[in-house]
């Protein structure tokens, strides 16, 4: 096996899911060279292809855990999620879902009177000293490996909230529509964004030009879209098109 193959493999298998993007970034290589590397192993059943990259055949759900999302581009992440916080007001009611870039901005949402509403254990323990926020777990089924609640009581008790504003983050963003890497985020993501006045798209650059499994909405649903740099001139495009605020 080539030194370039055996480090792909290594980094989906440690990873769980990797884009053949990032992995030309890790190896400097070209893209092509990268999509050609992943046919070739997946034909000897090193891991399985999927659109866009591949995925370790150890996981059956292929969603990265938030353990190793919270370590990928998280100075972005927190950059990102400070430009959110100035969009909120004292007594809104608010929509986390459980990503990482929702963590951030939960970690650095002032202890005013508020409501949050999440299915993410990581929001719920870091809220939980500030006292003048009012917590609503959704409940559900518990994933330790999302560290999240999922299933139909949660997208019950979701459907029976007016949220005012919807924080949340996906796998990527391609020609209009938001991706998501497992039915179960988006099934949650969907139930908050239909009951949200406000959406707001946390999106590091990791994510532009990026597809996934599964299709979570088209990006003319949301209402902002934060970033850490300047999406390409399609996203940009589509944004002026759609009256979409950018704000980076």
């Amino acid at each position: 096996m080539r030194k370039r193959h055996q480090f792909i493999l290594n980094y989906v298998e440690t990873y769980e899911i990797a884009s053949v993007q990032e992995l030309a970034e890790q190896v400097g290589a070209s893209v092509e060279t990268i999509r050609r590397d992943l046919n070739l192993m997946a034909e000897h059943n090193l891991f399985h292809r999927i659109h866009g990259g591949a995925v370790s055949h150890k996981y059956r759900d292929i969603g990265r855990s938030f353990q190793t999302r919270q370590r990928l581009n998280n100075e972005a992440k927190k950059q990102i999620a400070a430009k959110a916080l100035s969009y909120i007001q004292e007594g809104m009611t608010i929509g986390l879902d459980a990503s990482s870039s929702s963590w951030y901005f939960a970690q650095m949402l002032p202890d005013i009177r508020c409501t949050v509403i999440t299915s993410s254990m990581h929001n719920i323990r870091t809220l939980s000293n500030k006292t003048a926020i009012n917590i609503i777990a959704t409940g559900g089924t518990y994933s330790p490996k999302y560290d999240a609640f999922y299933g139909s009581s949660s997208g019950y008790l979701l459907s029976r909230f007016q949220i005012d504003v919807a924080i949340f983050s996906c796998t990527g963003l391609c020609n209009g529509t938001i991706w998501e890497s497992n039915e179960m985020n988006a099934v949650m993501k969907r139930k908050m964004l239909a009951v949200s006045e406000k959406k707001f798209l946390l999106l590091d650059h990791s994510k532009y030009e990026r597809k996934d499994l599964i299709t979570l909405c088209d990006l003319a649903q949301i209402t902002h879209l934060f970033s850490d740099n300047l999406p390409p001139q399609s996203i940009h495009q589509y944004c002026d098109e759609h009256h979409i605020p950018l704000i980076v």
